[in-house]
């Protein structure tokens, strides 16, 4: 016989607990502790099985039957209530659970140990300005297309283009990795660089021609700038490394009896320490260096801060001053130095490893951690003595 509400609510708890139908297999459950709750018993591939409802009065007798009715339904299409309820679950924990913000911190403390200190702190920042303050604390499962391309343009907007174009390809990382952790199944960020304004190409690396090695040196020789400023730019000339590596370079890392400068993995793009030979120039420059700065911790000090590092574009500034922005960046100097080398007959895997540049190839990465070291130290010296000579033709 059907259930009704008067009969479900004189159902009183017994000393065990018992099951009253309402018929096609939907029964309530009444517990010994008075709890009542609905069961519906069912067959699927031949096997009895059983779905938890819900519990009275929560779930009504109408509600209970409508249920029922839904998953009568799903068993004509061959599918299993019970495992579509669970189903169900998993999808409503996946959108509660699988929060933007979570998903980028757990995706960037995998990539610490590979990123350079700078790249991850500029990373973090650009997600702390323009990315979290939007999806934080949204499910990555609800986040569309649309959201993405909302903030990326309104970047584009606040003239960060390329950094917009980074930030893409950031936010397809994370969302990758969302899949992988299985809380969505495709990734929304993809393809949105389509609808992004083209970023003019610009040349960042705009190298010295060699005909002007020798003014470029003489003008900083003579800047009216301080001497520690004008001695890091032409440390960076002479040894090939990057802008941060000068700035960053601590008199700890340099042996000067020796000859040799260790860059420790942390501060190198390529997270492996590189040993930078120095050329008898090169050390003449640490020594008039140390005389200004060798009682502190940094290299090529600020001349501003107590116990700092060169500002991020001082270089620059110097190169304004001297009036060669026009004819080289800072980062510019290394390509020249590897043009005329190259020209020069030196073979290409010793100023590819000179420069500190990535190896892709694996074996051919493992061989040259041998770093070809009397080559190198050889065309240090070659290199210096011709920034010399060029130097001297404008004395």
């Amino acid at each position: 016989m059907a259930l009704t509400d008067i009969a479900i609510r004189q159902l009183k708890a017994k000393e065990r607990n018992y099951k009253v139908s309402d018929g096609e297999g939907l029964n309530l459950l009444v517990r010994k502790s008075g709890t009542k709750s609905w069961q519906w018993k069912y067959r699927f591939l031949g096997k009895e099985k059983s779905l938890s409802m819900g519990s009275y009065p929560a779930l009504g007798l109408k509600e209970a039957r409508r249920l029922k009715v839904e998953s009568q339904h799903l068993l004509s299409q061959n599918i299993d209530p019970s495992s579509k309820k669970q189903q169900d679950k998993q999808e409503l924990k996946k959108l509660h659970d699988g929060k933007f913000g979570t998903i980028a911190h757990d995706w960037i403390e995998n990539q610490l140990p590979r990123w350079s200190d700078k790249y991850a702190t500029k990373t973090q920042q650009t997600l702390s300005n323009w990315i979290y303050p939007k999806l934080n604390n949204t499910p990555v499962a609800s986040i569309t297309s649309r959201d993405l391309l909302d903030i990326l343009r309104a970047m584009e907007n606040a003239g960060v283009g390329e950094t917009t174009r980074k930030m893409k390809g950031v936010l397809e990382r994370i969302l990758t990795f969302a899949i992988v952790e299985g809380h969505i199944d495709n990734n929304p960020a993809t393809g949105l660089e389509k609808a992004l304004k083209a970023v003019p190409r610009v040349n960042h690396q705009r190298s010295l021609s060699k005909e002007k090695i020798g003014k470029f040196a003489y003008k900083v020789h003579n800047d009216t700038g301080h001497p520690v400023v004008r001695l890091g730019l032409m440390l960076l000339l002479h040894t090939n490394v990057r802008t941060n590596e000068v700035r960053y370079a601590q008199w700890h890392e340099l042996d000067i009896e020796g000859r040799v400068w260790t860059i420790p993995a942390d501060k190198m793009k390529m997270r492996n320490d590189h040993k930078v030979p120095l050329s008898n120039q090169s050390i003449q420059i640490l020594k008039q260096l140390q005389l200004l700065t060798g009682h502190q911790t940094w290299v090529v000090k600020s001349p501003n801060l107590i116990d700092k590092p060169l500002s991020e574009n001082t270089f620059l500034s110097l190169l304004k001053r001297i009036c060669m922005t026009k004819d080289t960046t800072v980062h510019g100097l290394r390509a020249t130095a590897s043009t005329f080398l190259n020209e020069r007959g030196y073979r290409s895997d010793v100023i590819e490893r000179q420069l500190a540049h990535v190896e892709k190839d694996q074996v051919r990465k493992a061989y040259n951690h041998a770093e070809y070291w009397e080559e190198r130290s050889e065309m240090a010296q070659f290199w210096s003595d011709h920034i010399t000579t060029e130097l001297k033709k404008y004395r």
